[in-house]
């Protein structure tokens, strides 16, 4: 086992993590979870050393079972499955990536998390199990617990052909038993253990295959879907009572636990507050209504114990995907929101806390309503409304923060308990504008509710003094144009805020994760200056700028911006602004074809010829920029000689960052069709470098060249790379001269 860590430690790691990783699965997707993937693997080291990954880590999701939950490696698997999940609700095919990149890993801990995620969201990722599913997860002890309840909470969804090929895989369960003479006695057990989840869910041949192995086996263990389950807790916030003692407790029991228990100090291993509203979160899962009945009593008991039920409601609704109490959860976080404590305990409590405290319920209030504003979600048109006024009565009682000059105001924003109510604000009002539509209605009744809690937001963070609102309508300015666009397009420089440079910068951040480009949106970022400022205005995180070029890039190509316009395409070519052009040049990279023609071939190329005209009128070779240039060649097809000219050009200096296989992978595409201009080019490149990369490339180039009658271009560059010292082309060029000599042994045989 590696000990390999970061530069932060396990706890500051996960505090980091925990409310970002969720969201950068669902901006990043598949990028985000293989990162984070791979320092997974990293912290673990070689897949053989992760065989016995459920010792240390006994459940993907949280769980009181797990002994180590302040280890690097835990804190990194909470990671890669709050960042699958994230990546999963935005129901996107690059999602599915995400999963099935998990399920293929040699690590058994990532195949754990990739089974998981298919079991909370088998509507979109199911199939993915059962295309990857191994006899081996149905047999080797690391996979049990995750693979047990993805098919008890997702055996009814079951198609009749994954029925079938789940009853196969059960039938042929075979162990490898050291005692032969309990081998039948193992295998039969575990097929029962593999039937039990499925057990009562309807399917009568599931039934009564269970019934006749509990006949003769006997019943299931009482923790079935463990196979080790420890009962003494475990070292750090435990609870004095566990959570299915707490589910069988009448309402006095309850109360009389949640105000009478006080901790003993803050010893290693005594129960704590957080320990209970942990096992309380647990037993609102695992119980059979979600804790209906029992909500009202919360509204006066201890700050822990109104983070443990909202938890779980939480994690019910969102994680379980099961039913709770809609009408009674709003109820009573609207009777918290409005009591004089409060705020009191607000103004009077730190934010930072190891204990559960007033600023911890307030995250729960915005993460459970952002929950009931989701668009899968169908609940009355009056609890959406009730849910705004909670929210109004939140952020009422929180104080904004000033912006600070900072480069993590998203991130500050996203996970702040205020910022997170603003973003619960959003969410809910997109999905009452989203029934509005539904049903045919206009937006008048939304924005008479929203609009007046804006206007306020917007005073404060145009003056400087609201970081979290000034980042998030960064984020959120195209569904605020949804909801009302003459409020945006009129409000715009104050949404942007020309009057508080900081205020800006929190809002151009939040513009970073803009993910289309809409021709309003364009026209208002240039005709205030915000794109240029964007692009050229120093201190800003790299993202916001290379996402002002991505917007550049996409106007360019819809014709909403150009070269003689005198707009910000034109000025930094005239500039040669090397940093940002070679940025434009990887943006329009990412829209190269994959098969057949790009339908911005002509314009990408006439933005190179413009580019390469620019830097020969300047005098200057800009290497880098040049370098970059190479990319553009995917969308090359027709090699004319004006485009072999630019294209030799650049090709001399594609090394220089790292844009050499680039080079190689299109002059091997394009060698059978336009030999001379290959040649040409290949020859340019090597006058000042030798493209090594990718190495089958480099061949099939050359060869290519040879069968299309430039003979002598093949031979003179496998004679530059003999030359130089490389062996690359050794046996190509000799197969070439042996070529040669067949055809001139012909040539010269008498008929």
């Amino acid at each position: 086992m590696t000990d390999r860590t970061g530069v932060l430690d396990s706890f500051h790691l996960g505090e980091t993590l925990k409310g970002s990783a969720r969201k950068l699965g669902e901006r990043c997707g598949a990028a985000a979870v293989a990162m984070l993937s791979q320092r997974l693997a990293e912290s673990i080291g070689q897949p053989d050393e992760d065989r016995y990954s459920y010792i240390w880590r006994s459940a993907i999701e949280e769980h009181p079972q797990d002994a180590h939950r302040d280890d690097f490696r835990t804190v990194l698997v909470d990671a890669v499955r709050d960042a699958t999940l994230g990546a999963l609700n935005t129901n996107s095919t690059e999602a599915l990536d995400a999963v099935r990149g998990l399920l293929e890993s040699p690590y058994p801990t990532l195949v754990r998390v990739g089974i998981y995620a298919c079991g909370e969201n088998y509507g979109h990722a199911g199939s993915l199990f059962w295309t990857h599913a191994k006899p081996d997860w149905f047999l080797n002890l690391t996979y049990w617990h995750e693979l047990f309840w993805l098919i008890k909470k997702a055996f009814t969804k079951f198609s009749a052909s994954e029925r079938s090929q789940y009853l196969t895989m059960v039938d042929e369960v075979k162990g490898d038993r050291t005692d032969p003479s309990r081998q039948e006695e193992w295998d039969q057990s575990h097929r029962r253990d593999l039937l039990h989840p499925a057990y009562g869910l309807g399917d009568q041949e599931v039934d009564k295959k269970y019934l006749a192995l509990v006949e003769r086996w006997g019943s299931v263990r009482e923790h079935p879907d463990f196979h080790s389950y420890t009962t003494t807790g475990w070292v750090g916030d435990r609870s004095p009572v566990e959570s299915d003692a707490l589910v069988g407790m009448s309402n006095e029991e309850l109360l009389k636990v949640l105000r009478e228990f006080v901790p003993e100090g803050r010893t290693l291993e005594g129960p704590t507050y957080r320990g209970l509203a942990s096992a309380l979160s647990a037993a609102v899962r695992a119980s059979e209504d979600g804790f209906a009945s029992r909500i009202p009593l919360f509204a006066d008991v201890a700050r822990p114990y109104q983070h443990g039920l909202l938890r779980g409601l939480i994690e019910r609704s969102s994680d379980d995907k099961r039913d709770i109490d809609w009408a009674a959860a709003l109820s009573l976080v609207q009777s918290i929101a409005s009591s004089p404590s409060f705020k009191a305990d607000l103004d009077a409590e730190r934010p930072e806390g190891w204990e559960p405290s007033v600023h911890w319920v307030v995250g729960n209030i915005a993460d459970l309503i952002k929950a009931a504003s989701s668009a899968e979600r169908q609940i009355a048109p009056q609890l959406r409304s009730k849910c705004i006024e909670i929210l109004k009565a939140v952020l009422t009682a929180t104080s904004p923060k000033e912006p600070r000059d900072s480069n993590d105001a998203v991130s500050h924003a996203i996970n702040s308990p205020r910022g997170r109510t603003l973003e619960s604000f959003f969410l809910t009002a997109l999905a009452m504008r989203r029934d509005e539509v539904a049903t045919g209605q206009a937006s008048g009744k939304t924005w008479a509710e929203i609009g007046p809690v804006l206007d306020v937001e917007l005073v404060s963070s145009n003056a400087g003094r609201n970081a979290e609102f000034a980042a998030l309508v960064g984020m959120y300015c195209a569904n605020l144009h949804y909801l009302n666009p003459e409020w945006t397009e009129e409000n715009f420089d104050r949404l942007f805020s020309l009057s508080s440079d900081t205020a800006w910068r929190c809002a151009a951040q939040g513009f970073s994760y803009q993910r289309y480009m809409y021709d309003w949106l364009f026209t208002k970022l240039v005709n205030g200056g915000h794109l240029k400022r964007m692009v050229y205005l120093e201190g800003l995180p790299d993202q916001v700028s290379d996402r002002a070029l991505q917007f550049l890039g996409l106007a360019y190509l819809e014709d909403k911006e150009g070269f003689n316009d005198g707009g910000l395409l034109a000025e930094l070519i005239a500039e040669l602004k090397v940093n940002e052009l070679s940025k434009l040049c990887w943006f329009f990279w990412t829209l190269r074809p994959k098969d057949g023609t790009s339908q911005y071939a002509s314009q990408i190329l006439a933005f190179w010829k413009k580019v390469a005209e620019q830097i020969h009128q300047s005098g200057a070779e800009a290497p880098d920029l040049q370098s970059a240039l190479n990319q553009l060649a995917a969308f090359l097809d027709d090699l004319t000689q004006p485009m072999v000219h630019v294209w030799a050009a650049a090709a001399a200096h594609a090394h220089v960052r790292h844009h050499g296989p680039i080079l190689v992978e299109n002059l091997a595409r394009l060698a059978s069709k336009h030999p001379q201009g290959v040649a040409t080019v290949f020859h340019a490149a090597v006058s000042s470098f030798l493209p090594d990369y990718p190495p089958e490339d480099v061949i099939r180039c050359v060869t290519e060249l040879a069968a299309a009658g430039r003979i002598e271009d093949a031979e003179q560059i496998c004679n530059a790379y003999t030359e130089r010292g490389s062996q690359l082309l050794k046996d190509t060029y000799y197969a070439l001269r042996s070529q040669q000599r067949m055809l001139d042994s012909d040539e010269s045989s008498p008929p």
